[in-house]
């Protein structure tokens, strides 16, 4: 029997102590989980990708290196001879900090490489715009929407590539610059979905021609306006789309919830007081009601507010100001059958994003890309940062 001298005891206890106070000062000074799970990752079925940033007011690069990275093979493919290769790019607001220039250089030497590089942009930095044009590259330029130049804006943000057989939709809820890059963010990349391809394409030339006609196609109708993919019932839906309630018509399309299949989340950097955002709100009230789990993560202490007012509980809302998300995330019955869904995009909860502004809303229906949006939301649900931090749409 081994008999511990007090000196030895003392020592022993002292050393217990200084080890548990280690831990505790790792847990407090340790990142958060938001911070650390900034990635990217395929899908399993290799059609899709998802990168994510969490922001508060910590810059963070990451999509701006997947974009640029993108670009860049593109220029080295025609570089070495490719041919056909083209570049697409929609984007409300554009700087020159946080990666804006790193990009705008990579389109630079892509057009130069023998890439078709052309942009519509919304209010951006003139210095941008002219490095771009000095390039040659065509830039269409919109103060407000390309359709409607009095009204709405023009608020996409996303980026299509055609390298080889390889056709790319970038989708972010991003602008590019030094502030956005603070915010959290989502990016979801489809590739090789022909139709959706070719649907963004064709969106994209209509804003270029500031008309919804092209090629002596009128998109004059909100059908015309929603069209499906190829892959994995993908779909997408281009705004404006007036007289319609997009966003609650999808979560009337719920029908059950049952546990492990419950799943209502969505997140809104914008949510306004209009007949649109009530309708989409009652809907919220109606599924919780029958058993899904509603939950909402709002930029603005006015979007809180006014959920609060529609009689979303309060227990259901959170406010997190770094977020510049637009996500809806449905793990439900949903369209008759149990599905995991997403629905990204530069869409937000408001009438003027409904009715008026040039935006895109992207839906995935695929169970890896909707179970890392699943994690994505849990990172920000529980660790929310105080309402109202500034940004660009």
């Amino acid at each position: 029997m081994i008999i511990l001298r007090p000196a030895l005891r003392r020592r022993s206890l002292t050393s217990a102590l200084l080890f548990i106070m280690a831990l505790m000062m790792t847990v407090v000074s340790a990142p958060t989980a938001a911070a650390e799970t900034s990635d990217c990752a395929e899908s399993t079925s290799g059609r899709y990708e998802t990168c994510f940033i969490y922001g508060g007011g910590v810059q963070d690069l990451l999509l701006i290196s997947k974009i640029k990275g993108k670009i860049d093979a593109t220029a080295d493919a025609s570089a070495a001879g490719e041919t056909g290769n083209y570049i697409r790019i929609a984007l409300y607001n554009w700087f020159a900090t946080g990666g804006g220039t790193d990009i705008a250089n990579s389109l630079v030497r892509a057009q130069a490489s023998g890439v078709s590089v052309r942009v519509v942009v919304g209010p951006s930095d003139p210095g941008i715009l002219t490095q771009l044009e000095n390039a040659g590259i065509d830039v269409k330029y919109c103060a407000n929407s390309c359709m409607d130049p009095d009204h709405g804006s023009m608020h996409n943000k996303f980026f299509l590539v055609k390298k080889g057989n390889t056709k790319l939709v970038l989708q972010s809820s991003s602008n590019l610059g030094a502030f956005q890059a603070q915010h959290a963010q989502n990016l979801l990349i489809s590739r090789d979905d022909d139709a959706l391809f070719s649907a963004y394409v064709n969106y994209w030339r209509r804003l270029y021609a500031g008309n919804w006609t092209y090629d002596g196609d009128t998109w004059n109708t909100n059908a015309k306006r929603t069209i499906d993919g190829t892959n994995d019932f993908s779909k997408a839906y281009f705004y404006p789309q007036p007289d319609s309630s997009r966003v609650a018509d999808v979560l009337g399309n719920v029908s059950a919830c049952e546990p492990g299949n419950d799943r209502i989340w969505m997140e809104a950097s914008e949510f306004d007081d209009s007949a649109y955002s009530r309708g989409i709100a009652t809907q919220l009230n109606r599924l919780r009601d029958i058993g899904c789990d509603v939950k909402v993560v709002v930029q603005k202490q006015v979007g809180y507010n006014t959920l609060m007012g529609y009689g979303v509980k309060e227990s259901d809302i959170h406010c997190d100001g770094w977020s510049h998300n637009k996500l809806l995330l449905i793990d439900a019955k949903y369209a008759s059958e149990w599905r995991k869904a997403v629905f990204v995009g530069s869409y937000n909860i408001t009438e003027n994003s409904a009715y008026r502004a040039n935006d895109a809303m992207l839906r995935i229906i695929d169970g890896s890309v909707t179970n890392r949006y699943i994690d994505q939301f849990r990172a920000l649900w529980t660790n929310p940062r105080t309402c109202d931090a500034p940004g660009e749409g």
